[in-house]
């Protein structure tokens, strides 16, 4: 029986939750989401190798890729209207088992399309973590302290980015093109560990469980037509779009960043996840900032400077890094060369941390009775826009060059900080269970 005190009460609201509790949540989606970012990650680190495995091309390798990012936004709006029906703890557990298995498949698929089935199992369960993750934080830690909260969580991400740097850098191996398949074995294991600490350790929205009290258990779940609604077209077009627009400039930083370096300057395989750890280390600290800066200045201008910033250092990356002297293919540890590694990398990395507004901002655009369901599709419908740039960088490369191609991104990535100012400012709202916004009046 829960008691009326309980964090768990229906009448418990965020003020009420234990510090105890608020953060062994955050602990929870914190390790799911690093192993979340670990099982995406890998894969980037391996296109040519399992090009070279199944005898295919890059273009026909990089198709999983479009596939999983498919996935994502399925799993995202899926598994966040899940969240809405049966709450946020059991649907995080459902998307760690289901990321973590499509994960250890991807170790023993026997071609390209086994392979892609797997990649889409990840990606629904990687799509289907945020949207849960994201409302429970939020409706957990209290408002002055929701941005950063969910600034921390994100730091999962880079973390999990990093984790995938230093086990590719361990185990793949260029005297074994097949060493590959280790890595997604190794990288799925833990995720099973994290699956039970949250089973044991985290609990259910207060936020949640006090909608259903009022009737949300009666009622019949809004489907997607209901974030289409006139009181929420035009926050989810727009928060849609700025997504789309974000994800597409990542992935195809996240996606092609070691296979240019491993193509165009020779990088081996074991040494391009070198310069991959100082963009999680970048990357870590973007997360932490953004959350203060987001405090500080408000969500759609801690936005709008972080995307003018990535789109700075794109370009700066691309052609920095060619100034890298190699020797058999491998970089020299010259004190010159880790800094202009180091300084490139991490500023390509720091300026990522606009992802960890995202969640903040979107929790509090959309109501409770919708919010995982709407925050899921448009954060990973975003991700499904990013397919064009998978299916492009690969067809462009040849034409207009891998360094040309890959500083596209930048476009996307000024359009999207123009943007933001169209959706309306949301810093300092409380997330309760009447909370609707039904206007933009300070957009």
């Amino acid at each position: 029986m829960i008691r009326a005190d309980s964090p768990e009460s229906p009448s418990a609201g965020m003020g009420s939750v234990a510090p105890s509790v608020r953060w062994k949540t955050l602990g929870g989606c914190w390790g799911a989401w690093l192993f979340d970012a670990l099982d995406a990650a890998v894969f980037s680190f391996v296109l040519l190798a399992v090009a070279h495995t199944f005898h295919t091309t890059l273009a026909e390798v990089a198709a999983s890729v479009a596939w999983f990012l498919l996935a994502t936004g399925v799993g995202g709006y899926l598994l966040g209207y899940l969240s809405d029906r049966i709450g946020r703890k059991r649907t995080l557990l459902v998307s760690v088992v289901t990321y973590a298995t499509g994960t250890l498949l991807c170790g023993f698929a026997h071609n390209v399309v086994e392979l892609s089935v797997y990649r889409l199992l990840v990606g629904i369960g990687v799509g289907g973590l945020w949207s849960a993750a994201v409302a429970l934080v939020s409706e957990v830690w209290p408002t002055r302290k929701r941005a950063w909260a969910i600034a921390v969580m994100q730091t999962g991400w880079s973390a999990g980015n990093l984790l995938a740097a230093v086990l590719a850098w361990t185990v793949l191996d260029p005297a074994d093109p097949a060493s590959w398949r280790k890595l997604f074995v190794i990288a799925a294991i833990p995720a099973y560990v994290v699956a039970l600490g949250i089973l044991v350790a985290v609990r259910e929205s207060p936020v949640w469980i006090a909608e259903q009290a009022c009737g949300g258990r009666e009622t019949a779940r809004p489907g997607i037509a209901a974030i289409f609604r006139r009181e929420l077209r035009a926050t989810t077009a727009k928060a849609l779009s700025i997504s789309v627009l974000g994800m597409f400039g990542y992935w195809v930083i996240m996606t092609f960043t070691p296979t240019f370096l491993q193509s165009v300057l020779h990088v081996r395989i074991d040494q391009a996840p070198v310069f991959l750890v100082w963009t999680g280390v970048g990357a870590t600290a973007g997360y932490l900032l953004f959350g203060a800066l987001a405090e500080r200045i408000g969500r759609r201008r801690a936005f709008a400077f972080f995307f003018a910033g990535i789109a700075v250092a794109i370009p700066l990356f691309a052609y920095g890094v060619r100034m890298i002297p190699l020797r058999d293919g491998a970089m020299a540890w010259t004190t010159a060369n880790i800094a202009i590694v180091g300084g490139l990398s991490a500023l390509l990395g720091f300026f990522t941390g606009y992802f960890s507004g995202f969640g903040a901002w979107y929790a509090e655009l959309f109501p409770t009775r919708v919010r995982a369901a709407a925050a899921g599709f448009c954060f990973n419908f975003g991700r499904v826009g990013a397919i064009a740039g998978i299916v492009v960088v690969p067809l462009l490369v040849p034409v207009a060059g891998f360094a040309l191609t890959y500083c596209l991104a930048s476009v996307t990535y000024l359009l999207a900080a123009g943007l933001v100012f169209t959706l309306r400012e949301t810093g300092g709202e409380e997330l309760d269970v009447n909370h609707y916004p039904v206007s933009e009046e300070n957009a």
